[in-house]
């Protein structure tokens, strides 16, 4: 009798602990930090709800790879980072000489980022745009993977978001195209051992949110661990040059991303679409109001440079690279909104 009860309770716990590794796995993990929970919407290591109220930074245009910028952006209360990498950069401490990217050079932003209750989100610049995504996101994503990023990156999964590749279609793929050249990367991704949130931008340069409606939910399915993010770049300038959006046009879009149950951030959030150097402005407190009622992260675009000033333009929320230094719809962003940065940002927990 006595052996029964002990086959019994070692058969209770090794059921116990089986079961809750595999709900952890689906669920994303709880006890390895950053993910999706249910896909549908981020979480952080303690389960909290986070939604990402952030902003884009070029630290590959920077000096010292924008540091100082980061302990500005601080000032703000975001809650996270988009940081701009290329897989070559021009070091501005060596007279602007192009320079293979290191993981040297990347974990300092991320110890950064970590330390002041920002989530580093990591995008690959290099791809923006491409006419062929059957060819270039297969590119960007070996360079996930390879050598001293991947070893570099595998240390910090708990803590980082994957953007796979900014923009990566500048809407010449067919929807089965983005979604089966989407798939096989998050694979290859998860194969290499990231069980971190993976982003994913939309096609038509990030533009086009019918994608996700059509394609998410098939592509969430496909990861294993449903951790992923959507990622529309809110390009919709009341009248713009590719387009004109009304604001029910972008309720009804916000709607329909809303009705898909998807977990939706937008990653690039920004005060005017420019083209051919002209500014066409868009309704962006409108955007910031309906991520705010429907939980959508949104990440402005773009922070602006303190040691670099040549890099900044009509889009830098900060002409000095300084909080004090916030102007105009920037400031709004960050600051002065009901919606703003300040006002809604929720950090993960430590």
């Amino acid at each position: 009798m006595k052996n029964s009860r002990i086959i019994c309770l070692l058969f209770a716990i090794s059921i116990t602990i089986f079961g809750c590794k595999k709900k952890e796995i689906q669920d994303g993990d709880l006890s390895f930090g950053l993910h999706v929970k249910d896909g549908k919407y981020l979480a952080d290591k303690c389960d909290n709800k986070i939604i990402l109220r952030g902003v884009n930074m070029g630290n590959i245009y920077a000096v010292n790879f924008g540091l100082k910028e980061l302990e500005e952006i601080e000032k703000t209360g975001a809650n996270a980072v988009r940081i701009v990498l290329e897989k070559q950069y021009k070091d501005y401490s060596k007279g602007g000489v192009v320079t293979a990217l290191t993981a040297e050079k990347i974990e300092p932003l991320i110890k950064s980022c970590i330390e002041k209750g920002m989530i580093p989100v990591l995008e690959l610049h290099d791809y923006t745009g491409s006419a062929d995504i059957s060819a270039d996101l297969p590119k960007a994503t070996q360079w996930w993977i390879t050598g001293e990023i991947k070893t570099l990156l595998l240390r910090y999964n708990k803590s980082i978001i994957i953007n796979v590749a900014n923009e990566p279609d500048n809407g010449n793929a067919s929807a089965a195209t983005y979604r089966d050249v989407n798939i096989r990367a998050i694979k290859t991704l998860r194969d290499a051992g990231y069980n971190c949130p993976i982003m994913l931008d939309a096609s038509g340069y990030g533009k086009d949110h019918t994608i996700f409606i059509s394609q998410g939910k098939a592509i969430l399915e496909a990861d294993p661990l449903h951790d992923l993010l959507f990622s529309v770049h809110a390009y919709w300038p009341t009248v713009g040059l590719y387009g004109n959006y009304s604001d029910a046009q972008i309720t009804d879009n916000f709607k329909a991303l809303k009705q898909s149950g998807l977990p939706v951030v937008f990653g690039e959030l920004a005060v005017a679409d420019i083209q051919n150097a002209v500014s066409y402005k868009i309704n962006y407190k409108l955007l910031m109001s309906l991520c705010q009622e429907n939980e959508f992260g949104y990440l402005a675009w773009w922070w602006g440079f303190n040691n670099n000033p040549g890099a900044n333009n009509l889009l830098s929320m900060t002409n000095d690279g300084l909080f004090n230094g916030l102007q105009d719809g920037g400031k709004t962003i960050a600051v002065d909104d009901p919606n703003s940065i300040k006002n809604t940002s929720k950090r993960v927990c430590k």
